[in-house]
């Protein structure tokens, strides 16, 4: 009898145990210009509802004149569950105030939402895990849906305000799931997550950015982990704008999927950039920009290659093996010099490269997934030198002169406050303009006492003339000093790194972050048609075309 009444026990146990671990039923929101329902009643405005209306008007610098005084409606979700959302609407988005232990799914199914002044999804709080990988709120694209977010950002008004970047925002790690199809017409960034990691599991993504297109922003801890789906990420090419590809200031790390980043093709930034290291495990990955942000070949466990080119190029590029098969072919819409990109098909051993051709095949934004047949262009050479960076700025007091300007993940000079030019320190501080070495340079720099070397100077006279603006990044060592000065206190430094802005934070700063441009080093003293990959060896410089 104990047995039987132990075993029922057990059984009532594991039902009430199955019971409680089953999904909450969804909810289905259906969006439209006329009225939101909610499982088909009209949504209600009373804010202790799962789901309620209420009304937003952004007030924020960036809000454009004409759109000044336009009221959002806002759909928030503030409960555990899924929710299930279909239909169209415009100025309006979907917030999720969910508790912090709350799970929530987010189902797009043929949904478009378009919020001209503010992100048009946006997660406030739900469940964080705070481990790369997982995450308690995930955004789901429905089997057979396609899906559009146009999206805009906000801007800090109090201390208290949260600034959103992204056309789809979250405060918390961000799961992407499901097959469907998910388009991000993006003002600024196209999907961000501001605390936190972001994981792609699955889904077609075609995401359209006048900033980052993805980014990952916490500082040294996000991580942005792409298991499958096909994502395509491009930066807008407006005039002036920037952007790179795919963006963390944690870890990016690719284990499987066909992704493309493309940089702004004019501005100093990468198709895959990412502040504490890329990793490749599986996948098919195309960068393209115009700064080298390496991938850590060590601890990837998929080849890739890195491509510098001599000049910046458009056209088709084919990497084929040694026996002439291709492994690799993308037809790129912008002007690039640095192309990286990773196959399950590349092993180690010798490979070329050809730019144009005749192809045939199946591509998807430019990516050919199939290589039926292809009769080669004009074939590269790598090595002999590294190339120079296209983007650039007018050197001081030196016109018709351009300096290659140094990528943004130099380190800082040994003094934060000095900072150094752009506030970033640009490039590899060692390296210096045009590659110089500065190393003693920036010795001596440190050993100065500016303090001690103005304490007799005239203020007035010195800053007569001076452009004052100039104090909001520091003066060039050249406005604080004499030629004989300079010469006495450092030798015989290069008199254009001197004028570079920055070099000093301000009067008695730290030396700044000089450098120049980020770059591979060069991948053989002698051009040649043959490029040898390996785990050593993954980055080829200096691509010139075999005329």
């Amino acid at each position: 009898m104990k047995k039987l009444l132990s075993l029922l026990l057990c059984a009532l146990m594991m039902g009430c145990a199955s019971a409680a671990s089953l999904p909450s039923p969804e909810t289905l929101i259906t969006l439209s210009d006329d009225q939101i329902l909610v499982d088909g009643a009209p949504i209600t405005g009373n804010r202790d509802a799962r789901v309620y209306l209420s009304y937003q008007t952004e007030v924020h610098p960036d809000v454009a004149p004409q759109l000044q005084g336009l009221e959002n409606r806002v759909i928030t979700i503030t409960d555990n569950g899924a929710y299930r959302i279909t239909g169209s609407a415009h100025d309006a988005q979907i917030a999720v105030k969910a508790d912090e232990n709350d799970h929530v799914r987010l189902i797009l199914d043929n949904m478009e939402i378009t919020c001209r002044t503010a992100p048009g999804i946006v997660i406030h709080s739900a469940y964080d895990p705070r481990v790369p990988g997982q995450y308690g709120a995930v955004i789901h694209l429905a089997e057979g849906s396609e899906n559009k977010v146009t999206g805009s950002h906000t801007a800090r008004i109090l201390e208290t305000d949260e600034k959103f970047d992204g056309a789809v925002d979250s405060l918390v790690s961000l799961g992407f799931e499901g097959s469907g199809k998910l388009t991000v017409d993006a003002d600024n960034e196209g999907i961000e997550v501001k605390y936190g990691h972001m994981t792609v599991n699955g889904g077609v993504f075609d995401i359209q950015a006048g900033d980052d297109p993805l980014n990952v922003s916490e500082d040294q801890v996000g991580t942005l982990t792409v298991n499958g789906g096909h994502l395509f990420s491009s930066v807008k090419p407006l005039a002036g704008g920037e952007g790179d590809g795919i963006d963390s200031n944690g870890f990016i790390i690719f284990n499987g999927g066909t992704i493309i980043n493309l940089a702004h093709p004019s501005s100093q930034d990468s198709g895959i950039d990412s502040d504490m290291g890329s990793t490749v495990n599986g996948g098919l990955i195309v960068g393209a920009g115009n700064m080298y942000d390496p991938i850590e070949a060590e601890g990837s466990a998929q080849l890739f290659m890195m491509l510098e080119f001599n000049e910046p190029t458009n056209d088709l590029v084919v990497v084929t093996d040694q026996g002439g098969k291709p492994v690799f072919a993308y037809d790129f819409p912008h002007d690039y010099m640095y192309i990286a990109f990773s196959s399950p098909e590349l092993k180690e051993g010798i490979y070329h490269v050809y730019l144009g051709g005749e192809i045939e095949g199946i591509s998807e934004n430019g990516l050919y997934t199939r290589i039926d047949s292809y009769i080669p262009g004009v074939q590269m050479t790598h090595g002999g030198g590294t190339a120079q960076q296209r983007n650039a700025f007018p050197a001081p007091d030196a016109p018709g002169m351009e300096m290659p300007v140094g990528g943004m993940n130099g380190m800082n000079g040994p003094d934060d406050p000095g900072r150094g030019f752009g506030g970033q320190g640009m490039g590899d501080p060692g390296r210096g303009m045009g590659g110089m070495d500065i190393n003693a340079l920036m010795q001596a720099y440190q050993q100065l006492d500016l303090n001690e070397i103005l304490k007799g100077k005239d203020l007035d006279e010195l800053l007569q003339g001076k452009d004052l603006n100039q104090l909001l990044t520091g003066f060039a060592i050249t406005d604080l000093l004499t030629e004989e000065e300079i010469k006495a206190y450092l030798g015989d430094a290069d008199p254009m790194l001197l004028q570079m802005p920055g070099g000093f934070g301000g009067f008695g700063g730290g030396f700044g972050g000089f450098g120049g441009p980020r770059s591979l080093e060069n991948s053989a003293e002698t051009a040649t048609g043959d490029f040898f990959l390996s785990r050593e060896n993954t980055g080829f410089t200096n691509l010139t075309a075999i005329r």
